[in-house]
């Protein structure tokens, strides 16, 4: 630990003595000086503390001589045959220890904060990540970043958590690609299937898989225009000159698979939502749905070792998810 200075101040390097008046001096206590303190009075053997800091003996009694003629009293009783302690050391031996642990701490703590392994980071989801990604990230990130405090945030679409980055509320995102905004680094950790969520009762629920063809003339019930998900199915349904009919839109994936299980209609929506699995609804393969990206996302510039240490995190994790290890 290096030796900074706790308190600035002159002191006289006389021989220490020890009037009865009161002194005036004012204090020269750095950690160098705690440390030689603290290893004395724990050791009660000045031989045996010079030991143990490594230090030859004689410049130890002297700085101990000197810290006390600063202080204006003694310290250590000394005799041929023993060392113990005043009241005025006791004192000093208690908070002396705390100061010292306490700084420790300090340089732990600072060190992990530069790496990256301690602070606060704000975490966006979108929707069908929050069910199944989320839980994984979160657990995983409580192993991995000890002392580092998540807040989390989830079921929101891509524009919402790409303004939450921009207004600084977020400090990354977990979305669907396309980002619009130039002041956003997206990357892409994953690529996802869509897949149909169905009433039980549905007949298409009696297949083992269904093609984006026999939802037609089906009720459905799916994300806003603007979503990723929306926009993918849509572009799909163009090409192969279909057209779905769409009983009501909502935002959150829970109030969609919500609504799948009352039986308002049936849905298309990525794999990993499938992990939030509501009774009275079935999910099936659907042979020729796109598949959606989704993307790490952060502000452009943000050079937080936290976030820059987070990013392959939240890779890695997600991989992890996507190949199986549920």
């Amino acid at each position: 630990m290096n030796e900074e200075e706790l308190s600035i101040s002159a002191a006289s390097n006389a021989e220490v003595a020890f009037p009865e008046s009161r002194r005036s001096t004012s204090l020269v206590l750095d950690t160098r000086n705690l440390r030689y303190f603290v290893a004395v009075a724990e050791e009660r053997h000045f031989g045996r503390a010079a030991d143990r800091l490594r230090i030859a003996q004689p410049p130890l009694s002297q700085q101990i001589r000197r810290l006390e003629k600063s202080l204006g009293t003694r310290l250590f009783n000394r005799t041929t045959r023993s060392v113990e302690m005043t009241a005025a050391g006791e004192a000093l031996l208690v908070r002396g220890r705390r100061i010292l642990e306490d700084l420790q701490s300090l340089e732990g703590d600072v060190r992990r904060m530069g790496q990256g392994l301690r602070g606060t980071l704000r975490i966006g989801f979108t929707g069908s990540a929050t069910y199944g990604i989320m839980p994984r990230v979160v657990r995983e990130a409580s192993r991995a970043f000890e002392g580092m405090s998540l807040e989390v945030q989830g079921e929101l679409l891509t524009p919402s958590l790409v303004q939450e980055l921009l207004d600084h509320r977020i400090d990354i995102a977990l979305l669907r690609p396309p980002v619009a905004s130039t002041d956003i680094q997206v990357s892409i950790v994953a690529r996802e299937r869509l897949v149909a969520a169905l009433p039980a009762h549905s007949r298409l629920a009696d297949r083992g898989a269904i093609s984006l063809a026999d939802l037609v003339g089906h009720a459905l019930v799916g994300y806003p225009d603007g979503s990723s998900v929306s926009q993918a199915v849509g572009a799909e349904c163009l090409r192969q000159g279909i057209a779905l009919k769409y009983r009501q839109r909502v935002t959150e994936t829970s109030t969609l698979l919500s609504l799948v299980a009352a039986g308002v209609g049936a849905a298309v929506i990525p794999e990993s939502a499938t992990a939030l699995s509501i009774g009275g609804s079935a999910f099936r393969e659907i042979l020729d749905a796109p598949s959606v990206e989704l993307a790490i996302a952060w502000r452009d510039g943000d050079t937080s070792p936290v976030v820059q240490r987070f990013i392959p995190f939240i890779g890695d994790v997600v991989s992890a998810y996507r190949g199986g290890s549920r």
